[in-house]
């Protein structure tokens, strides 16, 4: 019994040391006084609270709109420092304090203690002026993602670093079964779908982060004590992959608030969808989803949903994490560095004679086309070419002709390239064909051996796309986007009628992918209905060779 006392008494003391260990009340205050006296809140202002006595991580607040902090901390000796400096009336201001807090304490963060400098924004080499927005962007861009699926790419940020959970909008990955990440011109991994919500546009990704060692984590706002996370007229930005680019920034205000999006003047392209847009203060208050321009003047402008609409997903997210398989942290392939030349495709489209037989054949219906950057240039310009033709043709006769005023691809100069639409890859598209059904065609051949029109002719595919795998020999090529196109028709006239709905495949891959090295290349097509059983297609030798001759002027230049 001596003993059961004893330790009961211990427990009691115990109880009573870390009852007498409370939580005191810090009140921080943040307002400047400008040169008329009048004083200023500075509100949003982010701190960091570092403990002296124990080394435990920083404690982070911000202030609300009236300049006001507010947290509970154990007694003890910290420092309150701001992480950024504020512009006001043309300086810097920054704090660094040092507090005891034995009981309720309230510190002032004025112009009294502040720390000021001057405000003048940061200048590169040649005097270039490098405002708030730049300062963001270079942080802010390592938080921003590529997102791929079969459907096409959007934008996707990083919102855990450590975990690697990325959020997007829900029409960016549809119900694609591959989904990748890319962070830069180099580095792609698989992504895994942990939980969408179409109704919002919200879908939640993870991948392995462990390639990207320098991303980092958009702070989504916090709202608290009903402070708004944006406010109308507030300057906002984005960072996302538009036409074909990566990780551009785009600035605009905010125009209107709606409970559930935020319209704004930002320019949102197809493949900004699913990017963040950040507030004033470089947190995420939305994802960036749809843009609606009125007729073909001006810029339009965006919708965007509002990040609290997104927290339940990736709540839910989060869950399912813990019981799914994170996928490889594997590099996939990304598009080859630099751009095709643009003088080799000069020459090309500027030939007499084109075969395009080499290009395109049938197979287990489908028609398939086999594109490289020459072939897309010289069909893009067919048409025009016959028109210059025909202008040639009428002054031919005439020996005072003004010649060469039309000159094709002039148009183009360099901004193709620029834009990125002839990247040096080769596609492969499958397109399912369109064929009459028995019925309709015995039908249609009965009436009209007794002369009489029996309507038109009901048209429906033959097949649907699933997934096509090219071999290299006895390899198989791993794309470097596996694409699919949804095909809608709807039509009818005195001839057909068609009302049907499948896809098409159009995969890239690296120039390399059909070589007269391959030994033998082989296209299998797989469809919808026969998953495990596809059409076969040994690539004759002659289309091998000419595919790998379009590919010469890039081998030449590329780096």
């Amino acid at each position: 019994m001596p003993i059961r006392r004893a330790l009961l008494v211990l427990l009691l003391l115990c109880a009573v040391t870390v009852l007498a260990v409370d939580t005191a009340t810090v009140r921080i205050r943040a307002i400047l006084v400008d040169g008329a006296l009048n004083q200023k809140p500075v509100p949003r202002l982010a701190i960091a609270i570092v403990p002296l006595d124990v080394t435990t991580d920083p404690i982070r607040i911000k202030t609300d709109f009236n300049g006001l902090g507010e947290v509970r901390l154990p007694p003890g000796r910290y420092r309150v420092e701001t992480e950024a400096p504020v512009g006001f009336e043309g300086k810097q201001y920054a704090w660094r304090e040092t507090i005891e807090v034995a009981g309720d304490t309230t510190l002032d963060l004025s112009n009294d203690n502040a720390r000021v400098s001057d405000a003048a924004p940061a200048a590169a080499a040649g005097g270039r002026v490098v405002d708030e927005l730049t300062t963001l962007y270079a942080k802010l861009k390592n938080s921003v993602f590529t997102v791929w699926s079969e459907m096409g790419h959007g934008t996707g940020f990083l919102i855990d670093a450590a975990k690697g959970i990325i959020v997007t909008n829900e029409h960016v990955v549809g119900g694609s079964s591959l989904l990748a990440a890319q962070f830069d011109e180099t580095r792609k991994v698989r992504a895994t779908l942990l939980a969408s919500d179409a109704e919002r546009d919200v879908a939640v990704l993870a991948i392995d982060p462990t390639p990207f060692a320098e991303a980092i984590a958009a702070d989504i706002a916090d709202v608290r004590n009903g402070e708004p996370a944006v406010v109308e007229g507030e300057r906002v930005f984005t960072i996302g992959s538009p036409l074909n680019q990566r990780k551009i920034v785009t600035s605009g205000v905010v125009s209107k608030i709606e409970p559930r999006a935020i319209i704004s003047d930002v320019n949102i392209n197809p493949g900004n969808s699913g990017g963040p847009l950040f507030n004033s203060l470089g947190e995420v208050v939305g994802v960036t989803t749809f843009g609606e321009q009125s007729g073909r003047v001006g810029p339009g402008v965006g919708g965007v949903v509002r990040i609290s609409e997104a927290l339940a997903v990736i709540a839910d997210a989060r869950k399912k994490l813990e019981t799914t398989e994170k996928p490889s942290a594997e590099l996939l392939p990304v598009d080859p560095p630099g751009r095709f030349p643009l003088d080799a495709i000069k020459s090309v489209a500027a030939a007499e004679k084109f075969n395009v037989r080499p290009y395109a054949f049938t197979e287990g219906g489908y028609d398939v086309s086999i594109i490289t950057p020459v072939l897309r240039y010289r069909m893009a310009l067919q048409e025009e070419m016959e028109s210059v033709k025909n202008k040639n043709r009428r002054n031919r006769r005439s020996t005072n002709a003004v010649e060469n005023t039309i000159k094709p691809m002039e148009h183009l100069r360099n901004w193709a390239e620029y834009v990125g639409e002839y990247r040096p890859v080769l596609l492969i598209e499958a397109r399912p064909q369109l064929r009459e059904g028995f019925w309709s065609a015995f039908g249609r051949g009965l009436a009209a051996s007794q002369g009489i029109y029996a309507g038109p002719a009901n048209l429906a595919f033959r097949t649907d796309f699933y997934r096509m795998a090219l071999l290299c020999g006895q390899k198989e090529v791993t794309p470097i986007h596996p694409g699919k196109n949804p095909i809608i028709l709807n039509a009818e006239n005195v001839w057909v009628r068609v009302k049907d709905a499948t896809y098409s495949g159009l995969y890239s891959y690296p120039p390399d992918a059909i070589s007269p090295q391959c030994g033998t290349v082989t296209l299998k097509l797989y469809s919808e209905k026969n998953p495990q059983q596809p059409a076969v297609r040994v690539l004759d030798p002659k289309t091998v060779q000419t595919v790998w001759n379009d590919f010469e002027a890039w081998r030449k230049a590329a780096p």
